[in-house]
C-alpha cells in the first residue's frame, strides 16, 4: 500500500468530506492538476514533513517563495482553514496559497516507508523535517501554534526520533540508489548534474536550543522531550560525517509572531533573559527568521551542523 496520498485543498467543484483520508492505494488528485498550473519548478521539489505545524508551514511558504515545489506529508493531510475573523487579510492570502500551491499529502511519517515512498517518485532536492510535539496531550492544542491533537499513542521518541530517523535514512538511502534527491545549491539548480551527483544531499531538522543543556531537564516530558531531539541531532551529525547528507539542525528557543501576541509577553522575558546573560537562555526568534534560514541552509550548499539563534539569523539576512 501507498504511505503517503495526495489531498486536495477545498476549492469550487471538489467536494469537501471533512476528515483527510489517510494513505491508501488509491490517489486523490490535486487540484492543481486540472487547473495547468502544475509545472514543474527548475529548483525541483522540496519534502517537508510536518508541513501543516506552525513551524512547518512558515517553512513550507518561504521554499514556496523562494521558487521550489513543495510537496508536505503529516497526519492532517492540508493544513486547518483560517476562520479567525481578527487575522490579517496578509495570514489569510498566505493561507490560501499554501492550500492552493503545496503538494499536500496524508501520511505517517513514523512509517520507514512513507518519506521514501515519497522521495522514490524523484525530482526531489531536499528535506526538511518540522514535525514536533511540545507536549504529550490534548494541551498540546495550545502549545503548538497550529492546534494540532497528538495521536493517542504518540511519544516524544516516536514523534520526534522515529520520524527524523525515517526522513534522514530515506533521503541517504535514494541519494546512493541514485533517485534524483540532489543539492540544492547555485550550481545544480542550473542542472549541473555532475555537481549534484558528488554533493550529499540537504536535510534540515528543527531541533531545540534546550538540547545543547549539559544537565538533566527540570521536568520528566522535558527531558524526554530533549532526548528525542539529541538523538536525532546525534544521528545528523554521522551522517553527516559519512557523507551521505549535508544535515543542519537548528536551535530555536521560543519561536513566535506577532499575529500570535499571546505568547509575547513569555518572549519578552526570554529576551530580556538573554540579554542580562542568564545561563542557557537563548534569545527567541520569529518563525519567518527560521523559515528563511531553514531555506537558506537547505539551499547555500554549504551549511551544515548546529544553527543557533545567530546563525539563523545571520542565514534569513543572507540575499536569496
Amino acid at each position: 500500500a501507498v504511505s503517503a496520498t495526495r489531498v486536495v485543498a477545498p476549492c469550487a467543484g471538489v467536494a469537501r468530506t471533512g476528515k483527510s483520508r489517510r494513505a491508501s492505494s488509491r490517489r486523490v488528485v490535486s487540484s492543481r492538476a486540472s487547473s495547468g498550473s502544475d509545472r514543474a519548478s527548475p529548483l525541483g521539489k522540496v519534502l517537508v514533513l510536518g508541513g501543516t505545524g506552525f513551524v512547518g508551514s512558515r517553512i513550507c511558504l518561504e521554499l514556496l517563495d523562494a521558487g521550489y515545489d513543495v510537496t508536505s506529508v503529516s497526519r492532517r493531510g492540508t493544513p486547518p482553514l483560517v476562520d479567525d475573523g481578527d487575522a490579517s487579510s496578509a495570514s489569510k492570502s498566505s493561507a490560501a496559497r499554501l492550500r492552493e500551491s503545496v503538494d499536500w499529502r496524508v501520511g505517517d511519517a513514523s512509517d520507514p516507508t512513507t518519506a521514501l515512498d515519497v522521495l522514490n517518485e524523484g525530482g526531489f532536492v531536499g528535506v526538511v523535517h518540522a514535525v514536533g510535539m511540545l507536549l504529550a496531550s490534548d494541551l498540546n492544542a495550545l502549545a503548538s501554534g497550529s492546534g494540532s491533537v497528538p495521536d493517542a499513542d504518540a511519544t516524544y521518541d516516536k514523534v520526534t526520533r522515529v520520524t527524523a530517523f525515517n526522513a534522514a535514512d530515506a533521503a541517504a538511502r535514494c541519494a546512493e540508489g541514485g533517485t534524483r534527491v540532489k543539492v540544492a545549491s547555485g550550481d545544480a539548480a542550473r542542472g549541473d548534474d555532475a555537481v549534484a551527483s558528488l554533493s550529499p544531499p540537504p536535510f534540515v531538522f528543527v531541533s531545540a536550543a534546550e538540547a545543547r543543556w549539559d544537565f538533566r531537564a527540570p521536568f520528566d516530558w522535558l527531558e524526554e522531550y530533549l532526548v528525542a531531539k539529541r538523538a536525532v541531532e546525534a544521528r545528523l551529525a554521522t551522517l553527516n560525517g559519512e557523507q551521505k547528507l549535508r544535515a543542519s539542525w537548528l536551535r530555536p528557543s521560543l519561536v513566535y509572531t506577532f499575529e500570535k501576541p499571546a505568547a509575547l509577553p513569555a518572549v519578552f522575558f526570554f529576551v530580556l533573559g538573554n540579554a542580562i546573560g542568564i545561563p542557557f537562555v537563548d534569545r527567541p526568534v520569529t518563525v519567518d527568521t527560521l523559515a528563511r534560514a531553514a531555506v537558506r541552509a537547505l539551499a547555500d550548499g554549504k551549511t551544515s551542523g548546529c544553527l543557533d539563534y545567530r546563525e539563523m539569523e545571520r542565514l534569513a539576512n543572507e540575499p536569496r
